[in-house]
């Protein structure tokens, strides 16, 4: 997938048997700081379509992000009883495929709505309505605690990952219940403390809607309310971790201040400034859609050049504040899975053009600075 490696490995060997001096010589590239990676989101609902995306995390990338909100078994995880057949068949399909790359495996006790806790997985149905009694538990109940506990090492039992996420952008619910906030939190302290009981050396982390740290972009938000919120979760986590999309903000794809992730890093409150970080996930438009939101219809101007850019802004900023992985979302755009499985989903649709390969497969050019960084050798 790399074609230009070998070559300027084989030109450099013929320059010198050629004679040439080593003051001719390039120097070496910097080692590179980030793991780089993707979700398996398939482009289409197909096999091939799965097999296609697999195939093409694994040559563009050195990182897999298991990527899982589909709901959660309680009752499963409560009792110990085995998941459900299709859940279980799933988690040993993905470990299967990882094929020995480096694992972070992202699992969330929030609702897709990020506003209460989350839906149920069954056999047949992902985000089913929670059924009684888990319809009113709060997150802090005894039952939820325990569940959501053996949840999350069951599932590192399963998929073995090299970093264990317990929560996915759970700042969001600060914003949307922030009543519910304080038992969250004593929930995903809970969570990460019995997870370094029984793993000591397993890194267990969380993700952070950047946005949210943006007010200036999206004024729902209150920085200070985000911060505060951030500080409560820094003795629970590991490293800082965020979900990077800026176009879901006033935004849109039509500008990016360069000094978007220095910013961003500056707005941690102290207690996680100092720790490690990183982006569980992250995505840009290549392409011009519009959507309706509160009424008003949106346009958003992505384009292959805009995409290119931020990949860039975003491959040197982790390199300058040693971000620990980067993991774009969707390899590929989607466009088959979402006008078939996901049924042209409103919510699915800003990320249908995302793809570093387009809806046919073709790379675009945001790629070729990718594979430019991922060809540098990894500081360990």
């Amino acid at each position: 997938m790399r074609p230009l490696v070998p070559f300027l490995v084989s030109l450099i060997v013929l320059l010198s048997a050629c004679g040439g001096s080593s003051s001719d010589k390039s120097p070496p590239a910097a080692a590179r700081q980030s793991y780089l990676g993707f979700s398996p989101w398939p482009y289409d609902s197909t096999q091939s379509a799965v097999d296609w995306t697999w195939g093409a995390i694994r040559s563009d990338g050195d990182i897999i992000s298991q990527h899982l909100e589909e709901g959660v078994p309680w009752p499963e995880a409560l009792t110990g009883a085995p998941f459900p057949a299709s859940f279980a068949q799933m988690l040993v399909d993905r470990r299967n495929r990882a094929n020995g790359q480096r694992i972070l495996v992202q699992i969330n006790p929030l609702n897709l709505g990020r506003d209460g806790l989350a839906d149920l997985r069954t056999q047949n149905v992902i985000n089913a309505a929670l059924p009684a009694p888990w319809s009113s538990y709060a997150f802090n109940h005894p039952d939820v605690l325990a569940a959501y506990r053996n949840f999350a090492l069951r599932v590192a039992d399963a998929l073995a990952p090299d970093v264990l996420q317990i929560g996915i952008e759970v700042n969001e619910l600060r914003r949307k219940q922030p009543t519910l906030w304080n038992q969250y939190v004593e929930l995903h302290c809970s969570t990460y403390n019995a997870i370094k009981m029984a793993r000591p050396s397993l890194t267990v982390t969380v993700s952070i809607l950047a946005p949210a740290l943006f007010p200036e972009y999206s004024a729902e938000y209150n920085l200070a309310d985000q911060q505060a919120a951030l500080d409560d979760l820094a003795p629970c986590t590991d490293q800082a971790a965020f979900s990077v999309h800026p176009f879901i903000s006033g935004l849109l794809a039509d500008s990016l201040p360069n000094s978007y992730f220095d910013t961003l890093f500056n707005r941690l409150p102290p207690t996680l400034r100092g720790k490690p970080k990183a982006i569980s996930e992250t995505s840009y438009p290549a392409q011009v859609w519009s959507m309706s939101v509160n009424g008003t219809t949106l346009t958003w101007h992505g384009s292959p050049t805009k995409q290119q850019q931020y990949v860039g802004l975003m491959l040197d900023a982790a390199q300058r504040h040693q971000l620990r992985y980067v993991i774009w979302y969707s390899v590929r755009d989607y466009d088959a899975l979402w006008e078939g499985a996901l049924g042209r989903d409103q919510l699915s649709l800003l990320w249908r053009d995302t793809g570093l390969y387009d809806e046919a497969g073709a790379a675009r050019d945001a790629l070729v600075l990718w594979r430019e960084a991922l060809a540098r050798p990894i500081r360990r």
